[in-house]
């Protein structure tokens, strides 16, 4: 069952839960922020649902409540950051905000991220440059969930990708945020949750048959999107959000359910300056042609612009999300732990 949740009162509890947890209050305002809009764009997979997980993972000493941001190697056009095993929003915000910083002057700015954690919706950090009228990109890498082409072992992660582009007479940024899965791994999760089936074709169980089964496909792995071309992917955003920044790469990067030790997930952030190519002006009338061109390929209506639909949710949603059962009695366990009270209205 669903209930229909205030975005204030949603924001409420996820301040309330992450400050009580020692989170500073302008960290768990990013964190917060991109809970609401996980949930408003129809990604509610990485909203509140996650945050009984976050707190578990700080009370086993495993995850710090203060994300950190110190520079290990910096230069005008890149850096690598240390996380110092906080949260992945907090971090790649960060990033993302430095890289916008250095695009501004030198036309690109690159950031490595290491030792972090999932940072949640992947357009949540690359929709950040197009703020600043930038192109904005995001990689990072995640537990192990599925198996090469050919192979019967999870090793990479679904390894998620964000890439937003300024559309300066439009109402949103063309937006593409995806996972190299078939399905996001957080789909799974939920059905499992809700005692749901899931569609065959999104993963194996642990035997490497097809399965509807959330829980035996939990145990086994995902199926890459595209088969080889996923897997390829996956590789790729592996190499640059994992190895690349010194974070964990290869099988090696712990999920956030996992509590036996730091996750040590990778991100690579990198924006990049239209001005440096065009001017804006130009750019604006570039897209609007594009836009016009995309939309003349058939049915107007039918045709949907990478991000138009999370636009489309986010203004639908604009007061109101939608919360599951299973996530309101936890966040309620998890309330009553730390002796905090509040309306659900």
């Amino acid at each position: 069952m669903e209930r229909k949740v205030s975005v204030k009162t949603a924001h409420n509890i996820a301040m309330a839960l992450l400050t009580d947890a020692g989170v500073p209050e302008t960290q768990a305002e990013i964190i917060a922020a991109s809970i609401i809009y996980a949930h408003q764009v129809g990604k509610g997979t990485h909203g509140l649902g996650r945050v009984p997980l976050y707190l578990k993972k700080i009370n086993c000493g495993y995850m710090s409540a203060i994300t950190g941001d110190r520079l290990l190697k910096d230069s005008p056009v890149v850096s690598v950051m240390d996380a110092e095993n906080g949260f992945g929003q907090v971090a790649a915000t960060n990033a993302m905000h430095l890289c916008i910083e250095k695009a501004k002057t030198y036309g690109i700015g690159v950031v490595g991220v290491r030792n972090s954690n999932n940072f949640g919706t992947a357009g949540f950090i690359a929709e950040q440059a197009t703020e600043h009228n930038q192109i904005g990109i995001v990689f990072g890498n995640a537990g192990p969930a599925i198996a090469p082409t050919g192979g019967n072992r999870k090793l990479l992660g679904t390894n998620p990708m964000g890439l937003a582009f300024p559309n300066p007479a439009g109402e949103y940024p063309i937006s593409l945020d995806m996972a190299t899965s078939a399905a996001a791994r957080g789909k799974i999760r939920q059905a499992a949750q809700n005692a749901e089936k899931i569609p065959f074709g999104w993963a194996l169980d642990a035997n490497g048959q097809p399965t509807d089964d959330p829980h035996e496909a939990l145990k086994g792995s995902m199926l890459p999107m595209g088969d080889h071309k996923g897997y390829g992917l996956s590789l790729a955003i592996d190499l640059l959000a994992g190895l690349l920044p010194g974070a964990a790469f290869g099988g090696e990067v712990k999920p956030l359910s996992d509590m036996s030790g730091y996750s040590n997930y990778g991100h690579l952030c990198i924006s990049i300056n239209i001005t440096h190519f065009m001017s804006m002006s130009e750019w604006s009338e570039k897209i609007d042609h594009l836009l016009e061109n995309i939309s003349t390929c058939g049915d107007p209506e039918k045709i949907k612009v990478p991000g138009q639909r999370a636009f489309e949710n986010k203004i639908y949603n604009t007061e109101n999300i939608t919360l599951k059962s299973s996530v309101i009695r936890e966040l309620n366990t998890a309330m009553k732990k730390v002796g905090l009270e509040l309306d659900w209205k």
